[in-house]
């Protein structure tokens, strides 16, 4: 099988080699599957592609695809649509993009856009082949690496209850050993998602601490077995209180999340697109 993803490439250098294409594109590559990648910003960007010498191809979250991708209506080879961030760029963005490329599939990382039917729940996950457990020094007993965004008042609420680093805007390897560093990563999604940053902390081995919905549950997170959750600040600060007092607690949940990420790996979700592609088209 030939697979054909399309993303514009990565802007910041030192997460390049992050970029959702080329984590999918290992994984493909590991069943035996020939896989390219083709977009805005790689090498093979002007060179021509014969579109329809592949057998599936994937449109992986382009905002901008109206400006350099092609008529996909008329390519007859089977396509999915990525949706990654319905949740924040609207989920009429995908359904437009969707119906205009004549796409067999839409695929949604937050399962209350996913209907089962045309639109598959495809929960995002992590590389393992970049991401696991680093021995790094512990910085903080709590700490948040990623961005702003919803998070300003919890960020000051924890910085004024606990032993808490904020650390902005790290990327790459950088950002894994940055996890690794605390013991204990707090998160917190933006709206009903699932973001990226959970199962990077859990493929890390460090107790995962963010702000739960129903999703989790079917994803195999479990409180204080292999994650910790909470619903308000009330709730944040007591269970901190507690799991920072139980080393042995803290152990658990780590050895726990790293047994769980062994299921929202890349390589999973490839042999479970393959799936989806057998079952559905």
């Amino acid at each position: 099988m030939k697979i054909l993803i399309i993303q514009s490439n990565g802007k910041h250098e030192k997460n390049k080699h992050f970029r959702e294409c080329f984590c999918l594109a290992r994984s493909f590559q590991k069943l035996n599957y020939q896989t390219t990648i083709w977009g805005l910003g790689h090498e093979s960007f002007n060179q021509s592609v014969d579109f329809e010498n592949y057998s599936l191809i994937i449109n992986l979250e382009n905002y901008d695809t109206s400006k350099w991708i092609p008529d996909m209506s008329k390519i007859k080879t089977k396509k999915m649509l990525w949706s990654i961030d319905a949740h924040c760029a609207g989920e009429a963005k995908f359904n437009y993009e969707f119906n205009r490329g004549n796409y067999s599939l839409l695929l949604h990382s937050t399962k209350d856009y996913a209907d089962g039917k045309k639109k598959v729940w495809f929960p995002n996950c992590y590389d393992s082949t970049l991401i696991g457990p680093r021995k790094v020094d512990k910085r903080s007993d709590i700490g948040f690496c990623g961005n702003v965004v919803n998070r300003q008042e919890i960020i000051d609420f924890l910085k004024n209850n606990f032993n808490f680093i904020f650390d902005k805007f790290v990327i790459g390897e950088d950002m894994v050993r940055t996890i690794n560093s605390y013991k204990i990563h707090f998160n917190k999604n933006m709206l009903n998602d699932i973001n990226y940053r959970n199962f990077e902390t859990i493929g890390c081995g460090i107790p995962l601490i963010t702000n739960y919905n129903y999703q989790y549950k079917i994803l195999g997170f479990k409180q204080k077995e292999n994650a910790l959750f909470y619903n308000n600040k009330n709730e944040l600060k007591e269970i901190l209180t507690i799991v920072l007092k139980d080393k042995k607690m803290l152990e658990n949940i780590s050895k726990n999340s790293l047994l769980l990420a062994r299921k929202h790996t890349y390589d999973v979700r490839a042999k479970f697109l393959i799936e989806v592609l057998y079952k559905n088209l």
